[in-house]
């Protein structure tokens, strides 16, 4: 099979499985969370000197020169395809939830599949130590359990397809989701 019909194999099975997935998720109702209330802060477009990282009020840390590269990878890899990120103003697909608050464990979210893995992590609360939960996404990201099909499918191909994905890529779309998670939670 040559690589572009075995890629159009592998990204139509991804989209089946997500489909089934998100239609699962469709018909569990979703589990309900107490609102957070805070004030948003607004990171400036252009740094100059280093990146370190920006302090929002939700106390969430991120590079935004490596979150950047991470929009960029999320866009380019595809995840728009099923996801959106609606705290950067990143459109997507609705198969999949909106990723705003992934490294949070996507509360609100009904079968939050990160919210398990965290949880199953020892993470009970992502919003009181977001480093650690970067680290347990990192993880995710890199090798998703059993139970998240259509991650570890993805992650397969992702592997397959970019030689440094959990030295590259991975570490930049974690930083975008911890931008994302300031952003919605700032």
């Amino acid at each position: 099979m040559h690589w572009p019909t075995l890629a159009l194999v592998i990204g139509i099975a991804v989209v089946v499985i997500a489909t089934v997935i998100a239609l699962q998720q469709i018909s569990t109702p979703p589990q309900t969370q107490a609102p957070t209330t805070s004030t948003q802060t607004t990171t400036p477009s252009t740094q100059t000197g280093p990146p370190t990282g920006t302090p929002p009020t939700s106390g969430i840390k991120y590079d935004p020169q490596l979150a950047e590269k991470g929009k960029q990878y999320f866009s380019d890899i595809g995840c728009t395809a099923c996801h959106s990120i609606k705290s950067l103003g990143i459109s997507g697909g609705a198969v999949g939830p909106d990723l705003s608050k992934a490294l949070l464990g996507n509360p609100g979210a009904g079968g939050s599949v990160i919210g398990r893995f965290f949880k199953e992590k020892g993470l009970d609360n992502p919003a009181a130590d977001p480093e650690k939960a970067a680290e347990l996404l990192k993880e995710y990201l890199t090798n998703p359990p059993q139970y998240s099909t259509t991650m570890k499918t993805q992650v397969q191909a992702y592997k397959a397809t970019y030689s440094n994905w959990a030295t590259d890529q991975v570490p930049a779309l974690v930083e975008m989701l911890k931008e994302a998670a300031a952003k919605a939670s700032g």
